[in-house]
């Protein structure tokens, strides 16, 4: 265990304490630590990570859902006031679109106000908020939920390239792109059974853009900014979209020898001047969305 990861474990077993919940048991886990919880005949456990990079994060594991709730409020998590939908609903969001390295990624969630609620237990979130060890271990408990659907659609930095190229032709753009890839992950659950009474997109366009992608349906659909916040089925499809976007990327550093990180900053500028030199600038086509600014800093930092 870590110092950061000890220092904060003491600290919310304090904070908890003080409250009147008690720990009755702890259990190591890979990067973490697990601690079972108790609080007037209610049990629950919180799974407490900690990475160099993004600190110290905490996921729900299960147990009694109020005490859980009671204890990632006072942990710190965000925790969902309530469902503001009902029945069933397909939530999708993406990943990748801002990073200059690595694919393109769209994911879709299909699930019942049950596992929703599970969800929520599970203390799933925004990707955005969230460590990439957080997200690889939820990635792991979400993708293996029973009665959970889910699809990924995932546009290879070689395939993005072509696509926006073709786009580029016809007057569109990489939104459009972006419409495309919902589509098909909501397209891939329609024809997997999933019949939603609601489908939540994080907005990141309006309907008109979103319509030619999209199957035949009669679920309202929601367009809202910021979805992960308010739905746990958008939320889930965050980290599941998070986690196949850095397991690509991790591929792609191993296929180039070069370490290629997310993001589209100075640190990734001096990544793709390596890369280049190793390889030549036509690398930058299988690894990169060439179109980014970056590129030109690239090659001309060679």
């Amino acid at each position: 265990m870590t110092e950061a990861l000890a220092e904060h474990r003491r600290e919310t077993i304090d904070k908890l304490e003080k409250t009147g919940i008690s720990v009755v048991s702890e259990k190591e886990l890979p990067y973490g630590v697990q601690l079972r919880l108790k609080a007037s005949g209610r049990t629950c456990a919180i799974n407490l990570y900690h990475s160099k990079k993004k600190g110290v994060s905490v996921v729900g594991s299960g147990g009694d859902s109020e005490l859980l709730e009671q204890v990632m409020a006072l942990t710190g998590r965000p925790v969902y006031e309530g469902l503001k939908l009902t029945g069933t609903r397909i939530g999708t969001d993406e990943a990748g679109k801002g990073d200059y390295f690595g694919p393109l990624v769209a994911a879709g969630v299909c699930c019942d106000e049950a596992l929703c609620r599970s969800l929520v237990k599970m203390g799933v979130a925004d990707s955005k908020k969230l460590t990439d060890i957080t997200i690889r271990n939820l990635f792991e408990e979400i993708t293996v939920m029973d009665s959970l659907k889910y699809a990924v659609c995932s546009f290879s930095p070689a395939q993005y390239n072509s696509m926006f190229a073709s786009f580029s032709k016809l007057g569109r753009n990489s939104l459009d792109m972006q419409a495309r890839a919902h589509g098909i992950v909501i397209s891939e659950l329609a024809e997997a059974g999933c019949s939603p009474d609601n489908i939540v997109i994080d907005k990141f366009c309006d309907l008109k853009r979103l319509k030619p992608w999209l199957p035949e349906t009669n679920a309202s659909i929601h367009l809202e900014v910021r979805a992960e916040d308010s739905e746990p089925a958008v939320a889930a499809a965050s980290v599941i979209a998070r986690g196949v976007y850095l397991s690509e990327l991790e591929n792609l550093s191993a296929r180039s020898g070069i370490a290629l990180f997310p993001g589209a900053g100075a640190k990734v500028d001096r990544a793709g001047v390596e890369l280049v030199r190793k390889n030549g600038e036509a690398i930058l086509f299988d690894m990169a969305k060439v179109h980014f600014a970056n590129t030109r800093k690239i090659t001309s930092g060679t």
